[in-house]
Formats: C-alpha cells, structure tokens, sequence
C-alpha cells in the first residue's frame, strides 16, 4: 500500500534501532543486539506543553520539585514520543501509533519517519494499544480519517476498551480534556470490526506478554518481548521519566488518573525491572527511550542505552 500524501510537511525522524536494522544512516540514532528480531523507535516529534497545563493542581514548593527535576526553565515541559516498531519472523509490530496531526502541532510526524525508514505502513502486521490517550492512538487515523493502516490486527486490553468505549470517560475527564473520550471514541468506532482483547499475562502475540500496568488509565498495559538475549519491556506511560517516575515513583503524576495506583504500579515494575534485569523502552523517556534501570539501595536509577 502506498502512503497516502499528508497537509502537513513532515520531517523525518525516526530515533534509533535496538539491532544493525538496514536503515538510512541520517535517521539512525543507536542500536542494540536483539534476538530474534528487531526493535526500532521512531519519533513521533516533540511534546511541548506549558507547565499549566501539566501540573493544573500541583502548585508552590511541590511543582517546583517537579520543574527542577525536569530542567525546565521557561515554562515548557518537553517530551519525547517514541513509538516502537518490533520485526520479528513475518510480523511487523507496532505499540502505539502516535497522535496525527489533531492534538499538537508539534505531534504526528510517525508517518513520516516510517517512510523515512522505508517502512510501508502497509506491511504492518499488528498495532499493539498501551493505552488509549490521545498521544498513543490518534494517530491510527490518516488525514481522510480513514484507518491508516487498515489491514493490521489491533489488540488493546479488555479493560482499557471498556473504559474509554463507555459514557463514564467522558463523566470523568478534567475539564479541557474532554476531547481525549470524544477522540478515544471515534477511534474505537473505526477499529470495531478488527480489534481482539487481552488481559494482564496473556501471550497476545508469539512472545510478546501483557502486563497490567492499570493506574495511567484504568486498563494500561505494557508488554513484554521474551527473547534469548534477554526480555524487554515496551512500557507506555507506565515510566515517563528518569527522575519523577524512576527515582521517584512515589511523586504522583497528574496526567495518570488513578494517581495512587500508578504509584504502586511505577513501584512493583521498578522492582521487576531492576530484579530481573529487564530492558526498557518507554514513549517518553529521552528519545530513543531504550535503557534499563538499576538499583541500590531502594533507589532507582535509569540508565540509558548508549550511556
């Protein structure tokens, strides 16, 4: 299939491959051995969000920890999005699609880079939801809103579905964000007809494990890829950043809608992590997100890949 031409200019910007994937050199950040096949991730493009918009209820002292932390000096929280691309056997695997070009204008370049990298969104095998936030699924809609990959599998958790499917998602948006229900709503409405559902430690795909990592949003998941060289952890939202979810997962996190549980959650997938030392690859950890995390002395650390 043929990508359709988009309204908006893209530029490339695919991140980085976890193996000597054959892609151009421009747009190749690191790599990495992985058996069995290859991880890629790719950028969606930059987060850019005013702090108020972030921390909407955290305010003196507490959101200054958070600012510092985050080394933000004029007001703009910036993010990585990374999206992850496994090729593993005659599948081509994608967790998460990005956001399209209707949230951010600084979003919705994943169609760009995959081309960049000489990857046919035609040939994508599956698309593997995390969670269902506007910067993880909106962008499963091309510039028509028609399915931009349409003859993909789709899997999402069964909890996650039913959540952001029912009139409770909207009844509970923070108020600005209503658009994510109503925009998690209509694309659910164009994945009806090809979309299967798993639950926490199910075997979606050969290889690949889901793990309840609920707390973000009420059904997120985050998957693990068992491999010979060593598992791999395709976390989401689940960890976002090295120093307010990785050395403190006890700071809560306002985008995360059950704040105490994804504490907890942030807390028992450290200590897995750590204790079984298990790579990880994140959306918005420094781009390209690959890295694993290290403990001592109850404290975690994130180290990255090509540290």
């Amino acid at each position: 299939m043929t990508m359709r031409s988009t309204r908006r200019q893209f530029s490339a910007s695919a991140l980085a491959a976890m193996t000597l994937a054959a892609l151009p050199t421009e747009i190749m950040a690191s790599s990495q051995s992985f058996a069995g096949g290859k991880l890629h991730s790719f950028s969606d493009g930059p987060m850019n969000l005013p702090i108020e918009s972030v921390f909407y209820d955290i305010f003196g002292d507490d959101r200054q920890k958070y600012l510092k932390a985050a080394k933000v000096s004029d007001g703009i929280w910036r993010r990585a999005v990374n999206v992850n691309l496994l090729e593993a056997g005659e599948r081509k695997i994608l967790f998460d699609v990005g956001s399209g070009l209707n949230f951010l204008p600084t979003l919705g370049e994943l169609p760009a880079a995959l081309d960049a990298a000489g990857v046919d969104t035609g040939t994508i095998t599956d698309v593997v939801f995390t969670h269902a936030h506007p910067d993880h699924i909106w962008g499963i809609l091309d510039d028509f809103d028609d399915l931009l990959m349409p003859d993909a599998a789709y899997h999402i958790s069964q909890a996650e579905w039913d959540f952001w499917d029912s009139d409770d998602a909207l009844n509970v948006m923070v108020p600005g964000r209503e658009s994510f229900a109503v925009g998690a709503k209509s694309r659910f409405d164009k994945l009806r007809d090809q979309i299967s559902f798993f639950k926490g430690g199910d075997e979606i795909l050969s290889g690949i494990e889901a793990v309840d990592t609920s707390g973000h949003t009420p059904g997120h998941a985050s998957f693990l890829i068992h491999n010979s060289a060593g598992p791999v952890l395709i976390a989401g939202d689940a960890l976002t950043h090295p120093i307010i979810s990785i050395e403190h997962p006890e700071w809560q996190d306002p985008a995360d809608m059950d704040r105490g549980k994804a504490a907890l959650t942030r807390k028992r997938l450290l200590d897995r992590l750590a204790s079984d030392k298990i790579g990880l690859a994140a959306t918005h950890l420094p781009a390209p997100g690959f890295g694993h995390v290290e403990t001592n002395q109850s404290v975690w650390r994130y180290i990255a890949a090509d540290s």
